[in-house]
């Protein structure tokens, strides 16, 4: 646990030690013949685990873990379908096509069918204010415009690297960039009010669930942040929880609607199917066509407890 970050670029420490394990059993039985087929069928399941882990890095153009876990970018396809795939283990956290004509066009769960694309678009006029935690490639960037601001929070200072080295979307957006490096919900906290028009939280790493940005608490801090007529939009698409409900309940306790947009994919423009929850007090914003045809509300139990600093429950959130 202690070595196998500073050694390994990904998680082969998990089919080395179940390795160890069973050669050791064998080699302490006093039955080894009779044993020799369960090692060999252990060993070849460690075998198996590890060439899952080990087929993404073999073609990783880049692979590195720190304390937040394993990053590798990967390269796919050829020509114009050239793309490059961000993975945090084996979960993809965002691509860009490579050929230069394609590269500014938004993927998986960013498409323009997308909550997240819908609510920045929503915007009218010049000079955009932008909210976004969780950075992954930079995607959101490729809806910036010229005169608009876009304020990434990034936890994992690796990601950040990734962003600005292995990805240009960042780079090649015409919005005025900035950075914060540190866990979004303190940095919100110490900042004076940023009166974004729009503040996406997209934070959730595969299935792995940061409850205190969904807490009463982390709500109210958003909407310090968020103008009166302002949208808060949070990415839930989730293979084993259903968050949108969640969310909803928070609008609600704080007098606020809340709309699910759920957009599908398309494959030849690799993009995700992809729920987002979209959260704002102003009822004509809500109204607008391009929410009502996308979105329906949320439903909401009388029995779910509001989640705080203090309380959660996942189990209420199991599909």
């Amino acid at each position: 646990g202690l070595a196998a970050p500073h050694i390994f670029t990904d998680y082969f420490e998990f089919p080395l030690a179940l390795g160890g394990c069973a050669l050791l059993a064998w080699l302490l039985s006093e039955r080894q013949r009779q044993d020799m087929l369960r090692l060999v069928l252990t060993l070849a399941l460690v075998a198996y685990a590890a060439g899952e882990v080990y087929a993404p890095l073999a073609r990783a153009r880049f692979a590195s873990r720190n304390f937040y876990g394993a990053l590798k970018v990967v390269d796919e396809g050829r020509g114009n379908d050239a793309v490059r795939i961000m993975f945090h283990g084996n979960i993809s956290h965002g691509s860009q096509w490579l050929a230069p004509a394609r590269r500014r066009l938004a993927t998986t769960y960013y498409g323009p069918e997308s909550g997240g694309a819908l609510a920045i678009e929503s915007v009218a006029g010049d000079g955009r204010r932008i909210g976004v935690v969780g950075l992954g490639p930079g995607t959101l960037a490729a809806y910036g415009r010229a005169g608009d601001y876009f304020k990434f929070y990034e936890l994992n200072p690796l990601v950040i690297h990734l962003a600005r080295t292995q990805f240009t979307y960042l780079s090649d957006s015409p919005a005025r960039i900035e950075i914060v490096e540190g866990d979004a919900r303190l940095s919100l906290a110490a900042e004076p009010p940023q009166q974004f028009d729009v503040l996406l939280v997209d934070a959730f790493a595969g299935d792995s669930i940061p409850v205190h940005l969904l807490t009463r608490e982390a709500f109210e801090i958003y909407f310090r942040h968020v103008k009166p007529e302002g949208v808060l939009a949070f990415h839930v698409s989730n293979r084993f929880l259903d968050l949108r409900e969640v969310v909803a309940a928070q609008a609600a306790a704080l007098g606020r609607r809340a709309l699910a947009v759920t957009s599908p994919g398309h494959t030849a423009d690799r993009t995700y199917e992809a729920t987002w929850v979209l959260v704002s007090a102003s009822r004509d914003l809500l109204n607008l066509p391009v929410f009502k045809n996308a979105g329906q509300p949320v439903e909401l139990s009388r029995r779910r407890r509001l989640w705080t600093d203090d309380y959660s429950n996942l189990f209420q959130a199991l599909k």
